[in-house]
């Protein structure tokens, strides 16, 4: 009986140990072994495992482009944290967990350290470094310590505080770190200067972190890196041994395929042996099944290797196969079109093929590429050019069909017509053919992936706008088809009203009469329809061929400049230039253009460039070519004295501001006539009609800001002083609004206390408590309360409500505009407060003019302070 008593005492003081033990204060031997157990296997086990579900969904969720440099570290994608807002909460929460109830355990600093990582991904920044910086100074753990600075680095990178961040790398360097530790600190270190842009410093970094890393894919992939920045430094060699090491490092086959193609990339090339190893090597990845998905990225690789060697043949149809290829890969289709738009720009020079792959790699190229822009300049400069091109080419085929008799047009049109359908017949067999045959061709084929290319091609050959009949009969087949429509950007999307209209019209006869057969068109009559539309679209009176004449004079001009600035074809612009000055002798450009034919000549024929430019100076002497030509230095001169009028302008406007006015009107004066024809005049200029405006009062104005209008119609500032004088109209109409609304001048009711401010969310949340707070404290015995309206589109209003009188409702305004204002601290904000009697209340609110109130309120209320 005496051992079984002993027996339950020794488990009772078991128990009691336990319990103790369980204390988070508890720091004893059990207890120590105790905390760290559960803090580690509990709740920072969960923690942690959840935040590296998060980590990786970022990471897988970020795709990787392999025709840039690869991202050391996957950016946070913000859509992923958001979706996994419950999660990182628990994360918080568990680590927290781990924090309170095992203070004593080693997992704290680490507990920390996860909240200050979830902290990060939420954004929530400066929580994130005030707990790791919490780590850095508490932690009795030395390496733990430096852990929570490694993952410092990433969040003031993250954060933008670039400085802090390259401070705490600094620092690290100097300490003795850890495996672990170095590792960190070398890719977020890496992390930190791609983000700065300092690739020297990301090859230093990841050298160093490949060394303390073991081996698997992310070692692979920071190989993959370092190959890809040797690339771009042309170290060809180096590059090459990375690409290597990928492969030696087990990783994911994609990563290894652009690894291997890479590696073809940066081969050094001694022979023609070596070209023919290439181009096998080449052929054997197209073959492997496992490269399918990939065989746009081969067939571009392919292409590229083809150009540079100097085989422009050879590279085209690569090209095109890699856009035939593609099966899920804009951003890599794009790159071929771009790629064929450059061939055929800068090496071919056949600018409409290049403009139609321009068109299709500006739809397709995602905007973050950072050749983007250039394609977007090239796209719009070709296009334009093709614009000009056409104009010319159909409105010189048209007014040369005006100058034939009606028997030869009549003859034309049958020839031509005839033509025509012995070629539609032709295409028509050749359709029926591609529709047997159509079971061998794959559902992606070269239709679907080629680029949208206009066929300019005249039925029996030869440009399409070369022959004037096809042009008149496809221009009224346009119309036919689309209606009459003006010549712009888009014009296949926008709306044409009488087009639609008619096209509505036509759609419900057809309705109403389905059940009626339509009589069938005679041979005959089709042929007299289709020789009216032909004849229609000759501009036979003379008011269509001078509007044609007046396109095409422009249309020289717009080419011409494309040629010259552009494209940089000087040959081509001048060509162009010459043919405009002898098709249009009077034309409006014909200053500019022998200026730039001087230009042209000076070096390259001195008598032919005199002669442009003694022309130029005896016809226009006056214009700025002019000019130019008598004095080399007359822009340098002319920019000289503009920074001059600017500072004059500056020091004006300073006393302007002061309202010195007439000071402000003799220093801009003086500007004026010291400094004529300055590229600052209209700014003086529009300075002085400001002036106008406060001294002579608002028609003064008005005329002021008119006259600027028409002197500098091609002003930068011609908007503004457009703006300027539609507010002055918009002024009278206020004015008028407010001589229409009559407040009463009757005092002996009910008041209310009015805040009026620029509708704000914030806001309208604070000010009802906080002016209802101050009324509460100031006027106990009013029982006032407060509360929202909204006025107008723009304003919303706090009500206080209601003091008895005038008396009452004054003692209090005046309290409120006192030092004890509870908005002093809203400065900033824009809000206006008044006091205003119930009746006039109504006016006020039905009137919903901010303003309207602010003269009747100063004349009748009491309200200095």
């Amino acid at each position: 009986m005496l051992i079984k008593i002993k027996k339950y005492r020794l488990i009772l003081f078991g128990l009691f140990l336990i319990i103790v033990s369980c204390s988070p204060e508890n720091s004893g031997v059990i207890g120590y072994s105790y905390h760290n157990i559960t803090a580690k296997y509990n709740a920072y086990f969960i923690a942690n495992e959840k935040l590296d579900e998060v980590l990786l969904e970022i990471k897988e969720a970020h795709k990787n482009n392999f025709n840039r440099v690869l991202k050391v570290k996957a950016p946070i994608d913000t859509n992923i944290v958001n979706s996994n807002t419950e999660k990182i909460e628990d994360i918080i929460k568990k680590a927290s967990i781990a924090i309170q109830r095992h203070e004593v355990s080693k997992w704290v600093d680490d507990s920390y350290i996860l909240v200050g990582i979830a902290r990060m991904l939420n954004q929530e920044y400066e929580e994130s470094i005030e707990t790791l910086k919490y780590v850095n100074v508490n932690s009795e753990d030395e390496q733990t310590r430096y852990y929570a600075l490694t993952h410092l680095i990433r969040t003031f990178t993250e954060y933008g505080e670039l400085n802090n961040a390259l401070a705490v790398i600094d620092y690290l360097n100097r300490q003795k770190l850890s495996k672990s530790n170095q590792r960190y600190l070398y890719l977020n270190a890496a992390y930190y200067y791609q983000i700065t842009n300092n690739p020297n410093n990301v090859i230093q970094y990841l050298s160093a972190a490949i060394k303390v890393m073991p081996k698997g894919p992310k070692k692979a992939k920071m190989h993959f890196i370092l190959g890809q920045l040797f690339q771009k430094s042309k170290l060809d060699a180096v590059a090459y041994d990375n690409y290597s090491q990928v492969l030696e490092n087990r990783p994911p086959y994609e990563l290894s395929f652009y690894a291997r193609l890479n590696m073809a990339q940066v081969t050094e090339l001694t022979k023609g042996e070596d070209v023919k190893r290439i181009r096998k090597y080449f052929e054997q990845l197209l073959k492997d099944g496992k490269n399918v998905e990939f065989r746009d990225k081969i067939y571009y690789e392919m292409a590229e290797f083809e150009l540079k060697q100097g085989n422009i043949k050879e590279a085209i149809p690569f090209y095109k196969s890699s856009i035939k290829s593609s099966v899920d890969n804009p951003r890599q289709k794009s790159f071929s079109y771009h790629k064929l738009g450059k061939v055929y720009f800068d090496r071919l020079k056949e600018y409409p093929l290049a403009k139609a792959y321009y068109d299709s790699a500006f739809s397709i190229m995602p905007k973050d590429e950072p050749i983007y822009p250039q394609v977007e300049t090239r796209h719009a400069v070709l296009s334009e050019f093709i614009k000009q091109i056409n104009t010319i080419n159909e409105n010189d085929s048209l007014l040369n069909l005006a100058q034939m008799d009606s028997l030869a047009l009549n003859n034309l049109f049958l020839s031509k017509r005839k033509e025509r359908i012995q070629n539609e017949k032709e295409q028509e067999k050749k359709e029926r053919r591609a529709k047997r045959n159509q079971a061998s061709y794959t559902s992606n084929n070269a239709f679907n992936d080629s680029p949208t290319i206009q066929n300019n091609s005249a039925p029996g050959g030869g440009f399409y706008f070369y022959d004037p009949a096809t042009v008149a009969q496809g221009r009224n087949t346009f119309k036919r088809i689309w209606g009459v429509r003006s010549l712009q950007d888009n014009w296949r999307t926008k709306r044409n009203t009488v087009f639609e209209e008619e096209s509505s019209a036509t759609t419900e006869a057809t309705a109403s009469n389905e059940s009626v057969e339509q009589p069938k068109i005679s041979e005959e009559d089709l042929i007299a329809q289709e020789r009216n539309e032909f004849f229609n679209s000759i501009p036979f009176d003379t008011a269509s061929q001078r509007k044609m004449h007046e396109e095409m004079e422009l249309a020289y001009y717009k080419l011409g400049n494309i040629y010259n600035f552009d494209l940089q074809e000087k040959e081509d612009a001048i060509a162009t230039y010459e043919k405009l000055l002898e098709k249009y002798p009077d034309t409006e450009y014909r200053a500019e253009i022998l200026y730039l034919l001087y230009i042209y000549y000076e070096e390259r024929n001195p008598e032919k460039a005199k002669q442009f430019s003694q022309e130029l100076l005896n016809r226009f002497p006056d214009t700025i070519f002019g000019k130019l030509i008598e004095n080399p230095n007359y822009q340098e001169e002319s920019n000289v004295a503009s920074a001059k009028v600017k500072l004059i302008y500056e020091d004006a406007y300073r006393v302007y501001q002061e309202q010195y006015y007439d000071s402000a009107l003799t220093i801009i004066n003086n500007g004026l006539n010291d400094y004529p024809e300055n590229d600052y005049e209209d700014n003086l200029v529009l300075l002085k009609t400001l002036i106008s405006g406060v001294q002579n009062g608002k028609n003064t104005y008005r005329f002021n800001l008119q006259k600027f209008m028409e002197d500098y119609p091609e002003s930068e500032l011609y908007s503004f002083a457009k703006t300027l004088l539609a507010a002055i109209d918009e002024l009278d109409q206020k004015q008028l609004q407010k001589e229409q609304i009559k407040y009463i001048p009757y005092f002996e009711q009910t008041h209310y206390f009015v805040v009026v401010y620029e509708k704000n969310k914030a806001l309208s949340g604070i000010l009802p408590s906080e002016i209802e707070s101050f009324a509460e404290k100031f006027f106990p015995n009013e029982n006032l309360n407060a509360g929202n309206l909204i006025f107008n589109d723009d304003y919303s209003m706090v009500l206080l409500s209601e003091f008895e009188g005038k008396e009452s409702a004054e003692a209090f305004y005046k309290k409120f505009n006192s030092d004890l204002s509870p908005l002093k601290n809203f400065n900033s904000l824009n809000f206006s407060n008044f006091i205003i009697s119930k009746d006039n209340f109504q006016i006020y609110y039905q009137a919903k003019m901010v303003d309207s109130y602010d003269e009747f309120f100063n004349n009748n209320y009491q309200i200095t302070p």
